[in-house]
């Protein structure tokens, strides 16, 4: 079989552009970190890729809801626990009336409990990001309204119940709230407080009445500010979780995208290197009006 001088030229000038391609490969992965530049440079690694990008991603938000949900759920059980003090206070109030029959510092104990009223209100008005803690579902209207002539404190028409959840993970979505309904039993704390102040201001109370259901209230309080509590160490626990999973995720994600900078650069030497090798060979054995006349 004749091999012209021709087929040589065009399998050489061949294996040289197959030579630079693979160094220019090597220099873009060494620019980039990257070991592919375009998912035809391998389909394979570029579908894993994505797979794990998206993964990567899916953590993330994951990890925003579980922040969001623990902040949420640490805050509510700080407010019912503040709640639970002000019930406290009023506790204390009842101690020192059931101790006297004086109208007058009947009074001013109904006074006191009023301002209590009011500053139970305000608490269970809160805000978490712009949005009222106790308010359900319905979380951009106001739960709570104490009357202008403090008669009353009324509760949303809307309503003040309903679950908020966040998504922590596929398919899988934890409660992070408490409503009014289930953590201020509607609007029960608050008739128990106009109750007590409308009796000591028209002499009509008696702390025996009173003290139980103050406590059981404050029990109640308690109780469901544990559960909320118990809402945020699970999405605590949850966000631990996905940090350990979002590790192994990125780990993996470099052993299979990112360039091996040390066995580039000795690639990369070894093609420069074969590259020479080859422009000095392919100069003495073709004659160089022809190498010209094929450029």
């Amino acid at each position: 079989m004749r091999i012209t001088e021709g087929t040589i030229a065009t399998n050489f000038l061949f294996t040289l552009n197959k030579s630079r391609e693979r160094i220019v490969n090597l220099q873009s992965q060494l620019a980039s970190g990257k070991k592919i530049q375009n998912a035809s440079d391998d389909p394979q690694v570029a579908d894993t890729v994505l797979r794990l990008n998206e993964l990567k991603s899916a953590r993330e938000q994951y990890k925003k809801n579980a922040l969001e949900g623990q902040e949420l759920a640490d805050t509510t059980a700080d407010i019912l626990s503040q709640f639970a003090d002000m019930m406290t206070s009023v506790k204390e109030v009842l101690v020192r009336a059931s101790g006297t029959k004086n109208e007058s510092d009947l009074a001013t104990l109904s006074e006191r409990v009023n301002q209590l009223l009011s500053e139970g209100v305000d608490i269970a008005n809160t805000k978490f990001n712009g949005k009222f803690i106790f308010g359900g579902t319905q979380s951009l209207d106001l739960p709570y309204t104490l009357a202008p002539d403090g008669s009353a404190v009324t509760k949303n028409p809307k309503g003040i119940d309903g679950v908020i959840k966040f998504q922590i993970g596929d398919s899988i979505a934890h409660q992070a709230n408490i409503s009014g309904e289930q953590g201020l039993k509607g609007t029960q704390y608050f008739d128990l407080l106009v109750q007590i102040r409308d009796a000591m201001k028209n002499g009509s109370f008696d702390a025996s009445v009173y003290s139980p259901q103050v406590d059981q209230s404050i029990n109640n309080i308690l109780d469901t500010a544990s559960y909320a509590a118990s809402y945020a160490n699970h999405f605590d626990a949850v966000s631990q979780n996905l940090d350990s999973q979002q590790s192994q995720i990125v780990q993996y994600l470099s052993i299979t995208q990112d360039t091996d900078v040390a066995q580039a650069v000795m690639q990369l030497k070894q093609e420069e290197t074969m590259l020479d090798a080859a422009l000095n060979t392919g100069g003495r054995i073709i004659p160089k009006s022809l190498l010209d006349y094929l450029r």
